[in-house]
């Protein structure tokens, strides 16, 4: 098993959760904006979470590699 040291864990958990929110803001992105071009309903919320999502992935990733 290999050993990491508190920053390594800190530092991997950051990368993989900022990986993980960017993807799903950028999935949900595509889902509201295919709601709002094929008028499918309701496409407002998805695209403001999106948003949400996109960027605290953003900001994990960033500080990850600052700190």
């Amino acid at each position: 098993m290999l050993k990491l040291s508190a920053t390594q864990s800190r530092w991997l958990l950051q990368v993989l959760a900022g990986l993980l929110l960017n993807g799903s803001g950028l999935c949900l992105l595509a889902f509201a904006a295919h709601n709002k071009y094929a008028n499918a309903g309701e496409w407002f919320y998805s695209g403001t979470l999106a948003l949400v999502l996109v960027n605290a992935g953003i900001c994990l990733l960033v500080d990850a590699r600052s700190g």
